[in-house]
């Protein structure tokens, strides 16, 4: 078995419970991921691309007829909606597909009024993680990148028809039309079984909008030829990742899998082995930090001196990760300059670390002191708040790809077995292991 020794590449976000750092690096963890699977963002099943296509339908058909609404507001609230709709047929179960378990309203149907307002539900719903991975499916037009400019295609209509299923609402109305009306200010049938197959995230797809959006991740949309390419080929890898658990020990992980060019496998082994670097640097810092907080006052580490020994240690092994990636060969600029900030493991390495950071811990006076952000305890581990991110706690139902990938290869991963029909039984076989383990 090849050893799969690789870093993590991970959300294009760092989210703590208290505090964010991300030693400027957003764009080039950006990159990274969009280089493993262009276009896809955070969308890692069907529904997902499905509300936020419905939401740019609705809304531009309630503006038509003269009511002003955004796409925001209309995808915030229609995603409330289904969100309630998935808790009420699971028991309020926790779902990874599904948010606001903690927030939204048991019972009742809310005004349209009521839900487009931003405290209604998550503050993260996932209509901002997905929402730009639309264009690239061909499931809306962008003037610009903006989602209140994003407008609907021909195949988004065609896509979410074929979702919804033929499923009425009330008096025959389709489901769209029922939200429309709901937007001008009727009642929400919250009750009707249209209405749940239509919306509920935790359903299936039907097979002919499975087909579509298959065909839409194929095609590429808005990607140019290259783009399309790697994602094709990123589908036809993880396409035969589930049809053999055993086929990512088999990679060999200097050619990478025969459906990925060398440029892309380097890409996507690159990614890894930076973001090594970026959790290996964020180790100093929490060092410093922790250190920071014994010192009875002292709220300055100075560095023109010999460093404390656990600092030492974290800028040692630092040091290691960052010669790795830059043995790679890699032509990122920004990647490489990291890394060679990274490089010599001493007092100026973390000099500009903390010239990175300026948040939670900053350079002053040649020496490390609190930021903005500090708080004088250690880094504490993120803690679930019920409504997890695209990026969490999805690891568990993938396990053929190698250690370290984007998380977007895990995320399609996610997406193929969802268009065929074998990523709900996961999930649901997984929440009763779970209560079982806890009876």
């Amino acid at each position: 078995m090849t050893e799969r020794l690789w870093g993590l590449l991970g959300p294009e976000k760092l989210a703590t419970t208290r505090r964010t750092r991300t030693l400027d690096l957003g764009r080039v963890v950006r990159r990274f991921n969009e280089r493993a699977v262009p276009g896809t963002g955070g969308l890692w099943f069907g529904r997902q691309a499905y509300l936020t296509a419905l939401s740019v339908v609705v809304a531009e058909r309630v503006t038509v007829r003269g009511q002003r609404c955004s796409n925001i507001e209309m995808a915030n609230a229609i995603e409330a909606v289904a969100c309630m709709i998935g808790y009420a047929s699971n028991g309020r179960a926790a779902d990874p597909r599904l948010r606001g378990r903690n927030k939204l309203p048991a019972g009742g149907a809310p005004s349209f009024a009521v839900a487009r307002q931003r405290g209604f539900h998550v503050a993260q719903p996932m209509r901002m993680s997905t929402a730009q991975a639309l264009p690239s499916l061909g499931l809306a037009h962008a003037a610009g990148s903006r989602f209140n400019a994003f407008s609907s295609s021909d195949a988004a209509v065609a896509f979410i028809y074929a979702c919804a299923d033929g499923a009425k609402v009330g008096r025959n109305n389709s489901v769209v039309e029922h939200l429309e009306y709901w937007a001008d200010g009727s009642g929400l049938s919250l009750g009707s079984g249209g209405l749940r197959a239509a919306l509920d995230p935790t359903r299936p797809l039907p097979v002919s909008a499975c087909k579509l959006l298959q065909r839409a991740l194929e095609e590429g949309g808005s990607l140019d030829p290259a783009d399309r390419a790697r994602r094709q080929n990123a589908w036809r890898w993880v396409a035969r990742l589930q049809q053999s658990a055993s086929a990512a020990d088999r990679i060999d992980h200097h050619a990478g899998p025969a459906e990925l060019d060398a440029d892309h496998w380097h890409d996507v082994r690159a990614g890894a082995y930076l973001f090594r670097v970026r959790d290996a640097a964020n180790a100093v810092l929490d060092c410093v930090e922790g250190i920071l907080a014994t010192r009875q006052g002292k709220t300055r580490l100075p560095l023109d001196g010999p460093l404390h020994q656990d600092v030492a240690v974290h800028l040692a092994q630092l040091a290691g990760h960052a010669r790795a990636f830059l043995a790679l060969g890699h032509g990122d600029d920004e990647a490489n300059r990291f890394s060679r900030e990274c490089e010599a493991g001493d007092a100026d390495t973390l000099r500009a670390l903390l010239r990175r950071d300026d948040h939670v811990l900053r350079l002053l006076d040649d020496g490390a002191q609190p930021g903005p952000a500090y708080t004088g305890h250690p880094p504490a581990l993120p803690q679930d708040n019920g409504d997890p991110q695209e990026e969490t706690g999805l690891g568990a139902y993938v396990t053929s790809l190698p250690d370290g990938c984007s998380y977007r290869l895990r995320n399609l991963y996610l997406l193929h077995m969802d268009v065929h029909g074998l990523l709900g039984p996961k999930i649901d076989a997984s929440r009763v292991a779970g209560a079982g383990a806890s009876a």
